[in-house]
């Protein structure tokens, strides 16, 4: 049904909203606020703690089933959602103590509507036929797809490095020292209207949950119903447990390849949402503002192109998708010994250089978006409803892991080293 298409595809567009959407304004914003390039580090722990939300949503479900329920979840984040998203496009600038505290708060705040939409949006998403799955995870890479658009409207230029004369008084006696100082040129309009549009999202992705839970024509697409000869619907309650099994014996899977497709899931979720996103600055920067803007733009349309191709080619052989994640995993080893050895990476004053680390990015990001989405995709069909619940639990369990040690690597042991504005 048509409909229920869209309507899925929309709800999905308030899935990743934190994790893909808010990450394209990274250029513009470690431009502008006073953590600079360990922004990206700090911002990706943030939005990792927010996993807290699924953590109490187990643990309320598991308590009080009755009250707390996939609907009852899913209008509260998604109203949290809807608040931080609000006053960021206020607060976004806010400092205290030399830090960006309301930012951070904020981002954290938007970011439980991603990290507890993999396991209450997915297994909602679960109820329907199961090839409304598909235009679902669209609606996730549209997430992602909308504010890159959105970003390279805006655009963004390299900051102009002048010269600026600093006296400093040393032991009684006048220094005085020549620094390079950026000059940071603005976009095409503000952060205000980019976080304005991510609050249209959010609301948009509301919508069409209440339309798909309390629609007639959209609940007689759930598994709950199935049309007879008859041309009625007949309400037919089954033990998620037998139907398991049965799609268990039916498709002959055995429960190795349950946990290897986890696993699969889990390693992409650390890369992709843990790992890359909290050192891209370190990575692509020192080839220039330009570089590192596009990377991160076309790494927010890989996801949903990824999402796009599955809906037209699925390869469901998991021989197949573990030597992709074999093969993207060697080449993303090439953006993290750029990220090591900044601010001098390999061929640094080349357009090869600047090609190569945008190619690089985006190749692996694009890749492992489609490995999750294929992952996803046969979990569901042949596994089930909790076979997407524990599908998003590693998700969000891979990108907190990720993020952690990352955010340790960055910050404490200072592994990665940060030039500024103006490499020299």
């Amino acid at each position: 049904m048509w409909l229920v298409d869209i309507l899925s595809a929309g709800f999905g567009i308030g899935s990743w909203i934190a994790m893909t959407g808010l990450w394209v304004e990274l250029p513009l914003l470690v431009q502008r606020l006073p953590e600079g390039w360990a922004l990206a580090s700090q911002l990706s722990l943030f939005l990792q703690v927010a996993n807290i939300g699924p953590i109490l949503y187990g643990l309320l479900h598991h308590c009080w089933p009755r009250c707390t329920t996939e609907r009852a979840a899913t209008h509260f984040q998604l109203a949290v959602g809807t608040l931080s998203t609000f006053l960021l496009i206020f607060m976004w600038h806010w400092t205290f103590f030399g830090r960006s505290i309301p930012f951070f708060i904020l981002s954290f705040g938007l970011s439980l509507v991603d990290c507890t939409s993999s396991v209450v949006f997915l297994p909602f998403m679960a109820n329907f036929r199961s090839r409304y799955l598909t235009p679902y995870l669209v609606g996730e890479g549209v997430s992602g797809l909308l504010p890159s658009l959105v970003a390279m409207a805006q655009g963004i230029a390299n900051p102009e490095c002048v010269n600026e004369t600093h006296t400093v008084l040393v032991e009684g006696v006048n220094i005085t020292e020549v620094i390079l100082i950026p000059l940071i040129k603005e976009p095409r309009f503000e952060p205000e209207w980019f976080f304005a549009i991510l609050l249209v999202m959010v609301l948009l992705s509301w919508i069409a949950f209440i339309v798909l839970d309390r629609s007639p024509s959209c609940k007689k697409e759930k598994l709950k119903y199935i049309k007879k000869e008859r041309n009625c619907y007949e309400l037919v309650e089954v033990c998620e447990e037998k139907k398991l099994e049965e799609k268990l014996k039916k498709q002959n899977k055995s429960r190795t390849v349950y946990f290897y497709l986890l696993f699969l899931q889990l390693w992409a979720s650390i890369i992709t949402f843990g790992v890359f996103p909290a050192i891209q600055p370190y990575s692509c920067l020192p080839y220039g503002e330009t570089p590192f803007h596009l990377t991160v733009t076309l790494c927010g349309v890989a996801y949903p192109a990824a999402c796009l191709l599955a809906m037209f080619l699925e390869v469901r052989n998991i021989s197949w998708i573990s030597w992709m994640s074999v093969v993207f995993t060697i080449i993303s080893a090439y953006a993290m010994i750029a990220a090591l050895l900044s601010p001098l990476p390999p061929l640094l004053h080349s357009t090869l250089g600047s090609c190569l680390i945008v190619v690089c990015w985006v190749a692996f990001m694009f890749a492992f978006s489609y490995i999750k989405t294929m992952v996803t995709i046969i979990l569901g069909d042949d596994y089930g409803h909790r076979a997407l619940f524990w599908c998003g639990a590693v998700t969000q369990g891979g990108a907190v892991l990720g993020a952690f040690v990352m955010f340790l690597l960055v910050n404490l042991f200072d592994v990665f080293e940060d030039k500024g504005m103006c490499i020299v």
